[in-house]
């Protein structure tokens, strides 16, 4: 829901707790690119969010996609800009899988993703320093 008009999302917020928000990319035209859709309003939205007065704490997940945003550069970007909000504190990084390939297979589609194999532990961890560096708890997880 991070790419609705802010004015939806804030009639909810009042009755939020917790706001779990997906960052995949900071820059809009790579973000376009893999998912059809610039990340300028999400980001946006994302300070509104952590700036709002309801009280209603907002935590980062980050899908780690290999060929897309599994590297530190990346990832420390999408960290700095997280602990740049007021308020979060934390960043989970979504390993990327292939639990849905079987769900294409059944419907006869094709795996849009592909041979896309999923982020070793090693990798993962290295990117979870990148989130700490930032001054942010971070978990692999969400």
């Amino acid at each position: 829901m991070a790419c609705a008009d802010f004015s939806t999302i804030e009639r909810f917020l009042e009755n939020l707790d917790l706001y779990l928000m997906d960052i995949k990319h900071m820059e809009p035209e790579k973000h376009k690119a893999f998912t059809g859709r610039s990340n300028e309003l999400m980001l946006e939205n994302a300070k509104k969010i952590a700036s709002s007065s309801y009280g209603t704490k907002l935590v980062i997940r980050v899908p780690v996609i290999p060929t897309f945003n599994a590297t530190p550069m990346e990832i420390r970007a999408i960290a700095q800009y997280a602990a740049s909000l007021p308020g979060v504190e934390e960043l989970h990084l979504l390993p990327y899988h292939q639990f849905g390939r079987d769900k294409y297979a059944g419907l006869g589609r094709p795996y849009p993703m592909g041979d896309i194999e999923t982020p070793s532990p090693q990798l993962m961890q290295e990117l979870l320093e990148e989130v700490r560096r930032a001054g942010l708890k971070g978990q692999i997880g969400g």
